[in-house]
């Protein structure tokens, strides 16, 4: 058994990503006791993810700050994998060692894509990146993604024809790039959603 995997998981805003990890977490820990699990996300909770943040509730266009967004995006995933993930899979002991990460450079990819930066330049940007064991792309129309977080206030990139641009790039991923991509149909029951994906991951476990 490998004894430390990196999970990501990743998709549209409403397609279900953040339960998927939740329900991940918990499973792992049940089934095997003595692993330690890194529940984490991106952006981060750190100062270039907070400056997104803020930058994606206060901007209504979802064209706009393209390059601006890249460059905070990979100052904080630089940030987050030296100072959390990195220390955390490289520490010292027998314990089995799982990180889920909710988003990736996945979601830079797409997103800033669809804003009309270079995909090539964009890939290029984030191959120094630790690569996940697996990743997951939660796969849902946008409509139905839409419907799913209607009771919240919109961020800029939450809006129906740009959502169709991210989710085409997404749908891309496994062409793009050479990692180890699972696209999982999300528009499924979340009971179902989760036994795909926890599937996958026991493939790695065992």
């Amino acid at each position: 058994m490998k004894k430390r995997i990196f999970i990501a998981i990743d998709g549209l805003d409403g397609s279900g990503k953040s339960e998927i990890a939740k329900m991940l977490h918990n499973y792992l820990l049940s089934k095997h006791k003595k692993c330690k699990i890194l529940a984490t996300r991106e952006p981060t909770s750190g100062r270039h993810g907070k400056l997104i943040r803020e930058m994606l509730r206060k901007e209504k266009k979802p064209e706009s700050s393209g390059k601006k967004l890249l460059e905070l995006f990979i100052k904080d995933r630089k940030e987050h994998l030296k100072s959390e993930i990195e220390p955390f899979l490289s520490r010292q002991n027998e314990n089995l060692k799982i990180v889920i990460c909710d988003r990736y450079y996945y979601s830079t990819i797409a997103f800033q894509g669809s804003q009309g930066l270079n995909i090539a330049d964009l890939i290029a940007k984030n191959k120094s990146f630790r690569k996940p064991d697996i990743a997951f792309i939660l796969d849902v129309e946008p409509s139905v993604a839409l419907e799913r977080i209607e009771y919240r206030e919109k961020e800029k990139f939450e809006q129906l024809e740009f959502m169709k641009r991210i989710r085409a790039y997404f749908l891309k991923m496994p062409k793009l790039l050479n990692d180890n991509i699972r696209i999982i149909d999300a528009s499924k029951p979340l009971k179902s959603v989760f036994e795909s994906v926890s599937k996958e991951v026991d493939k790695i476990l065992s």
